[in-house]
């Protein structure tokens, strides 16, 4: 099986594209990678202690071009900080936020669960799908008095 010529592979110690003019921070420099179970997900920790995950959007899904590669695209899905600096009082050490470790837990419901750990904290990570509600308008009784911030025709108590 031959790989599409347009397929270009670069090495890379950083998950962002930086350009050549900027320089990549210690911070940037990826420290844990791992996939779920399924492979449709990878999350990616960094010295910063950012945990960014990514999903692989499915192959020939309608309305949508062929892939550029085999396996399929990955696509953004999330990002979070996990840890933050800490300083140990007790041993006089200084913790790092680099995430050591990131593994996921077994699918229970749809969300997801993974583990991070930097050198001290192992924290336990649930990540879902919501969907959002939007306040279209406020149905507020109307009385004489102050007119609301939002909405000058709006009185409020």
């Amino acid at each position: 099986m031959s790989l599409p010529s347009e397929l270009e592979w670069k090495f890379t110690q950083v998950f962002e594209d930086k350009s050549l003019n900027e320089e990549a921070t210690e911070a940037d420099i990826i420290s844990a990678v791992e996939f779920d179970q399924t492979g449709n997900f990878l999350a990616i920790g960094d010295r910063g202690g950012r945990v960014v995950i990514i999903r692989r959007m499915p192959v020939g899904r309608p309305g949508v071009g062929p892939s550029r590669s085999p396996g399929g695209d990955y696509k953004l899905y999330t990002e979070f900080q996990s840890h933050e600096p800490e300083f140990d009082c007790l041993k006089s050490l200084e913790i790092e936020e680099k995430i050591n470790q990131i593994r996921f837990c077994p699918k229970q419901n749809n969300a997801l669960h993974l583990l991070t750990t930097n050198d001290k904290t192992i924290k336990l990570w649930k990540v879902q799908e919501r969907k959002v509600k939007r306040l279209a308008s406020l149905n507020l009784p109307q009385q004489a008095g102050a007119s609301s911030p939002l909405n000058p025709r709006v009185a409020l108590p």
